[in-house]
């Protein structure tokens, strides 16, 4: 593989948060229960009353992050009249993560910080506001660097 070819190490890194992000969906579809409460008592409950369903939707969530993860690497990898398509999905990824990301922890910080709310979840909000939210964002700003920087070195 020639250097002009070679993806970035910060694809590979964003590439991993990506899967450091899915993975907890995969181990609380199979009935994990560490950190399920910094998403919200909601899906402890959910999970009660309809264990398989809630099961099967965190591994779509986790299959749809695990997409994630690889649709930039086939825009690095893929040749031919398809890699448009690859590039041009890898960064609307990119560009959602940084968005959901940051709108996200945002709105938890705003709400744990507001004097005088009573929240209902405290440990959820705290739990998106300093774990996944920040990590979406991460990889989304991760995962833009590296294709800016894969672009850049293609060029």
């Amino acid at each position: 593989m020639t250097a002009r070819r070679r993806p970035t190490a910060l694809i590979w890194c964003a590439g991993l948060l990506g899967l450091l992000n899915a993975g907890p969906s995969v181990y609380w579809a199979f009935g994990g229960d560490f950190l399920m409460d910094t998403i919200g008592q909601w899906l402890i409950d959910l999970r009660t009353e309809m264990p398989v369903l809630t099961g099967l939707a965190l591994l779509g969530i986790a299959l749809g992050k695990t997409v994630a993860v690889l649709v930039p690497l086939l825009a690095v990898f893929v040749q031919g009249r398809h890699r448009v398509l690859w590039w041009n999905l890898a960064r609307i990824i990119a560009a959602a993560l940084v968005l959901y990301g940051a709108a996200g922890l945002l709105i938890n910080a705003v709400l744990l910080l507001w004097p005088g709310l009573v929240l209902t979840d405290p440990t959820a909000r705290i739990g998106q506001a300093l774990i996944w939210y920040p990590m979406l964002l991460v990889w989304g700003i991760v995962l833009a660097l590296g294709l800016r920087r894969w672009r850049v070195q293609a060029s």
